[in-house]
């Protein structure tokens, strides 16, 4: 099963009180023991970089070190997925999540995982299904998720 999280998620994982306990944690740990594939797309970690060094309220919440050590680890066990120029289908009401569209479509996601309710609402975009890091790991758990094995 192959994944694609949003920015969003991983700026709420780094601003958790308690992140081990959170549903992206028990994604990353899936990652982790190969039951899922990650998918890094590096516009993420660039919108990541951006927003840390344009809101000071997220700067005063998250360390450079905590998100580089995210950064690095994602880097070091997601599958890197080639940049796509621009510009992309507008398939979105936000037209700056429409580079994860394009992209989880074109390294085939089954699944965009994000907090970002235009991207939600959408449910699916060609086979990529979108959810909340809760969504998927209820999918998981019910075995609805497509694969589950990691080797997909």
């Amino acid at each position: 099963m192959r994944i694609l999280l949003d920015t969003n998620v991983l700026i709420s994982y780094l601003i958790s009180a308690h992140p081990e306990r959170s549903a992206t944690s028990a994604i990353l740990r899936l990652a982790l023991t190969g039951e899922i594939i990650l998918l890094y797309v590096p516009g993420v970690v660039e919108e990541l970089n951006r927003k840390l060094s344009t809101r000071a309220d997220l700067a005063a919440r998250i360390s450079p070190a905590s998100a580089g050590s995210l950064i690095q680890w994602l880097r070091a066990r997601a599958v890197l997925v080639q940049p796509i120029p621009a510009p992309y289908s507008e398939v979105t009401r936000d037209p700056k999540d429409d580079y994860l569209i394009a992209h989880a479509v074109v390294a085939e996601a089954d699944y965009l995982v994000s907090w970002d309710r235009d991207l939600l609402d959408l449910h699916q975009i060609d086979r990529v299904k979108i959810v909340s890091p809760p969504e998927l790991l209820a999918l998981l758990r019910e075995g609805d998720a497509v694969g589950g094995s990691g080797d997909e």
